[in-house]
């Protein structure tokens, strides 16, 4: 069953997974070259290497992800904590990291004290940079289309600076040309296959950032891998791709958002159905009421009859209830009872009143109640007051 993350957290799994481990040898290696002094008073093991980097992503969602408001630094991409090339993004990422540890004079790192908190945004900060002056990472430079309607048009050119991108009034030194919103834009959510490992397919979902990517079994999705297209430049999208951005302080994925010179959206990879894949995630009571059918509603309490004057008599007969005898039910009856206390007062009922059973009810033509055929009826109510002149007043228990 394939469910999308709730939200942009670290895929701990893949992290943790033995061929994930092994491939942070060329990580661990171009460290120990290049920043020895800062890792030689512990020097960290492919295990140690695949923790901190989970860490650094939970601390990511949790302090820069969709729900945070006025976060302090847009997200860093997905991508760059899966390049595990030496001296790729992965590499610099580390390596600021241990750095700014080393210079704070730290022991260890700490993502989950208050006090450590602005330290820690400070050291994404510094790897933000680092990834920059590396070429790990670059900034959008966009040119908006003058077709874009002037109310969007400034929303736009303020997310854009939120989020370090840049305004360019030069459509060819572009990174990103963005189209206004078409109209004809799908609604039914759909994923894409993006990486194969082993017996594991990754899918990316869309309109959600890269980071809400997921793996399910291989077994589970038909559709084999495409190679990734090779990126036009400038990029064509429209501008739902800033807008979303803004939504999940995180750039998003712009092959989800490309358009077409007639500024029609364009699908370069196959796209398939979430509905093929997914099932609802029930809780345990949508689960209950599954089980009833799915037009199932609770029903609702019937209201009893009012009682009769012959009734009130036999119930009189009865004595007074005592606390052991009023049931915690009864209670319940009565505060549903208070309920009515504003209504107006009922018609009188006539003796015999027709009373609709529920649903639920047995209505077997053998009932219980029913007299047995041949047998004698007794009158319980004559049997009672036999008794209660026989044995005089009985005692309440």
């Amino acid at each position: 069953m394939a469910v999308r993350k709730k939200d942009g957290g670290p895929n701990v799994k893949y992290y943790e997974a033995a061929d994930t481990v092994t491939q942070f040898d060329n990580v661990r290696l171009w460290l120990g070259k290049n920043y020895k002094k800062y890792i030689q008073a512990e020097p960290p093991t492919n295990k140690s290497l695949s923790s901190l980097v989970v860490q650094l992503l939970q601390f990511q969602e949790e302090v820069f992800g969709k729900h945070v408001s006025n976060a302090p630094l847009t997200k860093l991409p997905i991508k760059c904590f899966l390049d595990f090339k030496a001296g790729g993004s992965l590499c610099h990422i580390l390596a600021a990291a241990y750095k700014f540890k080393s210079d704070q004079g730290w022991r260890r790192y700490d993502f989950q004290n208050p006090s450590r908190m602005d330290r820690n945004v400070e050291m994404f900060m510094t790897i933000e940079k680092s990834l920059v002056q590396n070429n790990c990472l670059s900034r959008p430079n966009i040119f908006l289309c003058p077709e874009i309607e002037p109310k969007l048009l400034g929303k736009l050119k303020d997310i854009i600076k939120r989020h370090q991108g840049t305004v360019t009034e030069d459509k060819n030194n572009a990174s990103h040309v963005v189209y206004p919103v078409p109209g004809n834009l799908e609604e039914e959510e759909w994923v894409r296959p993006v990486m194969k490992r082993d017996k594991q397919v990754l899918l990316h979902w869309g309109y959600y950032p890269d980071s809400y990517d997921t793996w399910i079994p291989a077994s589970e999705i038909e559709a084999s891998v495409e190679d990734a297209p090779t990126p036009e430049k400038p990029r064509k999208v429209h501008a739902k791709w800033i807008l979303d951005t803004d939504t999940f302080n995180e750039w998003m994925n712009e092959e989800d958002y490309e358009v077409n010179d007639d500024k029609n959206p364009v699908s370069r990879r196959k796209k398939i159905s979430a509905k093929t894949l997914t099932d609802e995630v029930n809780s345990p009571d949508s689960d209950r009421r599954d089980k009833k059918g799915g037009n199932y509603k609770k029903r609702k309490r019937s209201p009893s009859p009012s009682p009769t004057p012959e009734a009130k008599k036999k119930n009189a007969k009865k004595g007074p209830s005592t606390p052991y005898t009023k049931s915690k039910r009864g209670h319940r009856e009565e505060e549903q009872e208070d309920l009515t206390k504003d209504m107006d007062e009922p018609s009188p009922v006539p003796n015999v009143e027709e009373v609709t059973l529920p649903k639920t009810v047995n209505t077997k033509k053998d009932s219980e109640s029913a007299p047995v055929k041949g047998g004698t009826m007794t009158d319980l109510d004559e049997q009672e007051d036999e008794s209660m002149e026989n044995t005089g007043k009985v005692e309440p228990v």
